[in-house]
């Protein structure tokens, strides 16, 4: 069977929704035919709040999109990001006894794995399964080890799950607009899948997404995620503890902060903030060192709660060469980012520290490579033109 030419992908975010109609052409590449950003405040950190005004804002968006497009769509995939996004690593076992590696070996691995995580995650949905380690004989292998003979096999997993509860209201929020959900995409790894359509040579490492009002970690080893993490606070952290102890508003925080150095954290000309800045607040006398120094502890608090001492990360340290930072706020990477990045812990410049202003369809794209090629190391199996062969062997399971 035949992929759709056309995909209608959607990603669920804090009070948004990203819209984005992709084509596959003769060449099995894809482009964006029709994008769009709706506010929908039935939504709140990728959770639907509001059922019933959340569904008539997917109504307007979507008849606005068909109509521009001429089209009817009646399946949608969805990107998401939640905190209670669930990541479990397994590892399996199979004695082969000198037997050669067949494709049903793995399938005993992967099934018992399965079977091993519906058991003990009962009120959750598995979203995405990983392979990111094939090991024969106690010798990894870069590749699945078919028609290899060996005595011990293993496998390593990923898994990722969200409450089925949570999957449900994302079912009837695009069911209550005649859309038949395709598949439920995990945003931090759609956006490691673009990264690694950029930069192809990545193999070892961390991705830092430092949303709004969520912040995700997600590890990669030989290119296949292994570890993912959403933290329930984001930058707009920094805003609401300065409103808060400076009583000021947040878009004049915003200024202060696009005007300030914090590159130069000691190089102070002024000693308190200028009266221009407080345009809705009354005039302070706040200095700017206590200012920076606000901003300074929230950033250091975050950066250490999710990368400096965060424990899961600790066992694949060593093996990590490249962290990258991403910001939604443009305000926040453009002044802030590179503070960001001095507060993150690389072992005296071991590691490679990038940073880039979020792309906001970066995640879609992602989606759309997952959809329309497949991913060698997911085991959940995509109707493509071309099946892999990991996605063939593994269909039996799905």
């Amino acid at each position: 069977m035949e992929i759709e030419s056309e995909k209608l992908i959607v990603e669920i975010n804090d009070s948004e929704i990203k819209y984005a109609v992709f084509q596959l052409d003769e060449k099995s590449d894809y482009e964006i035919l029709r994008k769009k950003i709706s506010k929908n405040l039935g939504i709140q950190k990728g959770k639907i709040i509001d059922i019933s005004n959340a569904s008539n804002i997917v109504g307007q968006d979507l008849e606005e999109i068909e109509k521009k497009l001429n089209k009817v769509f009646r399946n949608v995939s969805v990107v998401i990001d939640q905190e209670d996004i669930l990541c479990t690593n397994l590892t399996g076992f199979k004695k082969l006894n000198g037997s050669k590696v067949e494709k049903r070996d793995l399938d005993y691995i992967l099934n018992e794995g399965k079977s091993s995580i519906i058991k003990n995650q009962r009120g959750n949905s598995i979203l995405h399964i990983f392979n990111s380690n094939f090991i024969l004989d106690k010798i990894k292998q870069e590749k699945i080890p078919l028609n290899i003979s060996g005595d011990h096999l293993s496998l390593h997993m990923t898994f990722v799950s969200i409450p089925k509860n949570n999957l449900k209201n994302i079912t009837t929020l695009f069911a209550n607009n005649d859309l038949k959900i395709e598949r439920v995409i995990n945003k931090p790894f759609a956006s490691g899948v673009d990264l690694l359509n950029k930069k192809k040579d990545l193999k070892n490492f961390i991705i830092i997404n430092f949303d709004k009002e969520l912040t995700n970690v997600s590890l990669y080893q030989n290119s296949s995620l292994i570890f993912l993490k959403t933290f329930p606070l984001g930058t707009n952290l920094i805003y609401r503890d300065v409103a808060q102890l400076c009583r000021l508003e947040a878009d004049e925080i915003q200024l202060i902060i696009n005007e300030l150095d914090f590159n130069n954290f000691l190089d102070v000309k002024a000693t308190y903030l200028d009266e221009k800045f407080f345009k809705k607040s009354s005039f302070t006398r706040i200095s700017i060192p206590h200012f920076k120094n606000i901003i300074s502890a929230r950033i250091e608090e975050i950066t250490n709660y999710v990368f400096n001492k965060n424990k899961d990360l600790s066992s694949a340290e060593n093996e990590v060469s490249h962290i990258h930072l991403s910001f939604e706020d443009k305000n926040i990477y453009k002044n802030l980012g590179t503070f960001f990045k001095k507060h993150i812990n690389t072992e005296q410049g071991k590691k490679l520290c990038a940073l880039s202003e979020s792309d906001d369809f970066s995640a879609l794209r992602g989606a759309a490579e997952l959809i329309f090629k497949g991913w060698r190391q997911e085991a959940i199996p995509f109707v493509n033109r071309k099946r892999s062969i990991i996605s063939s062997f593994f269909s039996r399971f799905f």
